[in-house]
């Protein structure tokens, strides 16, 4: 990949903080529902006007649930009363993820945990449609379409790193990606799976399966953070973290990699891929990463670094890759840095306006809900990005304030795992808080008490505003 951009590009450093002429201008800003915990939201908003939001329950007697909502009003950003919600009921649900036809018909894709009898799964993957009076539960049909089993590792971050995994193509038709590593099916089922379905897709037998991974003899690629994109015109894109071979076996670079597929995707043979990038290490904050393709099909990636990358520079900061064609091969990657400043950038949701241009929601290092726009020169060594606050933190904490056990204190509120929706100049980002608090206990003929940070609160918020300029 050409790294000339990277290191010259950082034109703009802002250290992002509540308020000041950083945050975005006229914001609407409102819980969904404020009054129980909930989690994943996911957010769509269309050319008419009208948005869609789903989210689940979190915990308590909301676990078991999910909730589609809807307004078509003129100021959807404002309040929940604009909208119309529905309470669906769903066992075991985590995470949920929503896309819109372009005609208005929305599609869910569910990841629960498996039923305790689902012997070596412990997710299971559904699909979910409605196509009119969406709001009433009674008009959605689920279907069961995969399941997973792995050891669990997964769910250390499971709740703090976005889903990027669900998607439909210019005519509606939804695809899907998965991780599996179930040794205990038979045959054994692991590796990372493209699911895609042309028609009547509330039939499991109208999907098709194939696996991204590389298999030899009793080795298999392992894909970490798998992120799927679709094109309008059905080319598909998929960017993860890889421990790759090739096909004799030989050790390839770890890091980001992009798979592309142009048609007949269920095919392997039709896919190609390419190292992008290193991607650095740790957790907190995390390596992350995004992928949009343009209508027709060429890729853009969004994608923040953790610890330790050899380019030092680029420890903890947010970068834009692109690529224009013949994408299967790594010297046709360019990219460059965006500059907000270091530890800027963790968990991107990366969009495309209708003109191609990139816009991205992202964590600041203060946990707030930032943007970035791009309007010139974006896939140059000299890009133009503007940033800008969605929301400051203490915005929710005020309006919500957070009841606390009487013997925890010190609470922190996060924002977390920000996805975007962009109409015009207008942003749509949902995002999930969590409320921590440090509380403190005394044991028996201990002289000295101990503390631990534990969760109070997990909600989801709603922003509408501007994008920078």
């Amino acid at each position: 990949m050409a790294l000339a951009g990277f290191g010259i590009a950082m034109l703009v450093i802002r250290a992002f903080s509540g308020g000041g002429d950083g945050t975005a201008t006229h914001p609407g800003a409102f819980f969904p529902a404020s009054e129980q915990e909930s989690a994943t939201i996911s957010v769509t908003r269309l050319k008419d006007g009208s948005q869609h939001v789903a989210f689940t329950g979190y915990d308590g007697p909301t676990k078991d649930t999910i909730y589609y909502a809807a307004c078509a009003d003129d100021n959807c950003g404002a309040s929940a009363e604009a909208w119309e919600k529905t309470t669906i009921p769903f066992p075991r649900a985590q995470k949920v993820q929503l896309a819109v036809t372009a005609d208005g018909r929305p599609r869910l894709f569910v990841i629960s945990y498996a039923a305790t009898n689902a012997s070596g799964n412990n997710r299971t993957y559904s699909y979910g449609e409605c196509d009119g009076d969406c709001t009433d539960a009674a008009n959605w049909t689920f279907a069961e379409i995969a399941h997973s089993g792995d050891s669990l590792l997964s769910e250390v971050l499971g709740m703090r790193i976005p889903d990027r995994t669900f998607a439909l193509d210019g005519q509606g038709r939804p695809r899907f990606l998965y991780a599996d590593a179930n040794y205990m099916a038979e045959p054994d089922h692991y590796g990372t799976f493209v699911m895609s379905c042309d028609t009547t897709c509330l039939d499991k037998a109208n999907w098709r399966e194939t696996d991204l991974a590389l298999h030899l003899e009793n080795r298999h690629e392992q894909f970490t953070k798998p992120v799927l994109a679709v094109a309008k015109n059905g080319a598909l894109g998929v960017i993860a973290n890889v421990y790759a071979f090739d096909e004799a076996g030989g050790e390839m670079k770890q890091g980001l990699y992009f798979y592309g597929c142009e048609s007949a995707c269920d095919i392997r043979g039709n896919w190609s891929r390419a190292y992008v990038n290193e991607t650095g290490g740790g957790s907190y904050p995390s390596p992350t990463w995004d992928l949009a393709l343009t209508d027709d099909g060429r890729p853009r990636i969004a994608q923040f670094l953790g610890d330790g990358p050899e380019r030092k520079d680029l420890a903890h900061q947010l970068v834009y890759l692109w690529c224009n064609g013949d994408c299967g091969r790594e010297a046709s990657w360019s990219g460059s840095a965006l500059g907000p400043g270091e530890g800027i950038g963790e968990s991107p949701d990366l969009v495309l306006d209708e003109n191609g241009r990139p816009r991205i929601a992202m964590l600041t290092k203060n946990a707030e809900t930032a943007l970035a726009a791009c309007n010139e020169n974006c896939e140059t060594g000299a890009p133009k990005w503007r940033f800008s606050l969605a929301e400051p933190i203490a915005t929710p904490q005020k309006e919500r304030p957070q009841a606390l056990p009487f013997h925890c204190d010190g609470e922190l509120w996060e924002g977390l795992m920000p996805a975007l929706s962009v109409d015009g100049d207008t942003a749509t980002v949902g995002y999930d808080i969590i409320v921590s608090a440090r509380c403190l206990y005394k044991y028996f003929q201990d002289p000295v008490p101990s503390s631990t940070f534990h969760e109070i609160f997990h909600g989801t918020r709603i922003v509408t505003a501007k994008l920078p300029e």
